[in-house]
């Protein structure tokens, strides 16, 4: 049995109740990032792998088991508290119950994973990317329209993220012609930054790239 044991205080805000899972579904997480180390919510996590995940008031620890592996956690280097829920370091998790898993971490992505589990530290959406975007579509008539007629538009959206502050998000769609085809490209690249009020645009780049005819011949 394979035992860690974390130390520190835990706060009761854990939910105590073991959850059912799906444990040969893969796990994908959103994440948190602290001093260079990746943290999950630790309830999510045990429910995901199918683990039963319990607390006991006399200790104030909570134990996550699975197939004989026991995780036991307490408020500490390895365990922390965001918005009242536990985090606990995705690489502690992982060996414990995956232990045979390289751990591999994509800094463009701010995603760290293993065979079984993903977690995600970005902290932009789709939702939030075009809110940030879409004030700058209406400088460009030849993409304005294009952009808004979503039935004749392709988005084409990334996001490569510089740290956890900053990120370029590139945003593209093109005209079709009455076959189907991509007669231009229109591309806005944007660099954003996160302030105490949220993302804002720094500077962006736009460009409108046309489709010449011998492509499709």
């Amino acid at each position: 049995m394979k035992n860690k044991i974390i130390a520190g205080l835990l706060s009761t805000a854990l939910l105590l109740n073991p959850l059912a899972a799906h444990a040969d579904e893969a796990v994908h997480l959103n994440g948190k990032l602290v001093d260079g180390r990746v943290f999950m919510p630790l309830r999510a996590a045990g429910d995901q792998i199918g683990a039963v995940t319990t607390w006991n008031q006399k200790t104030k620890a909570a134990t996550v088991k699975k197939d004989g592996k026991v995780l036991e956690v307490k408020l500490g280097e390895y365990v922390k508290m965001f918005d009242n829920r536990v985090y606990v370091q995705f690489r502690e998790f992982n060996e414990t119950f995956f232990e045979q898993d390289h751990i591999v971490w994509h800094p463009t992505d701010l995603v760290a994973s293993s065979e079984h589990i993903t977690v995600d530290i970005g902290t932009l959406d789709n939702t939030q990317v075009f809110k940030l975007v879409k004030p700058l579509l209406s400088k460009h008539e030849d993409s304005k329209e294009y952009f808004e007629d979503k039935d004749n538009s392709y988005y084409g959206l990334s996001i490569s993220y510089s740290g956890t502050d900053k990120a370029v998000v590139t945003v593209s769609t093109g005209q079709k012609d009455e076959y189907g085809r991509y007669i231009f490209i229109c591309s806005y690249k944007v660099n954003v930054s996160k302030y105490s009020s949220g993302w804002k645009v720094v500077s962006y780049n736009y460009t409108k790239t046309e489709i010449p005819d011998w492509v499709y011949s």
